[in-house]
């Protein structure tokens, strides 16, 4: 699950976004995610899977940073 506050990552530019806002889209009955570039302050609206699997994406290259507990 994404949440505002959120850290995800773009691997086709290279980038880091922030999930800015989370709000309902009744013309196609889906969320949408405001995601907001965090090098340039760029906004971009993602739908869900978009931004699930750029939020996947943060968490994989981060995981061996941030979890110690393997050595």
């Amino acid at each position: 699950m994404v949440n505002v506050g959120d850290l995800c990552w773009d691997i086709v530019t290279e980038t880091l976004w922030i999930v800015s806002d989370i709000w309902w889209c009744g013309l196609v009955d889906d969320y949408k995610y405001d995601l907001t570039c965090v090098k340039c302050c760029t906004t971009i609206v993602a739908n869900d899977i978009v931004a699930t699997n750029m939020r996947a994406d943060f968490l994989k290259r981060t995981k061996n940073v941030l979890d110690k507990s393997e050595e």
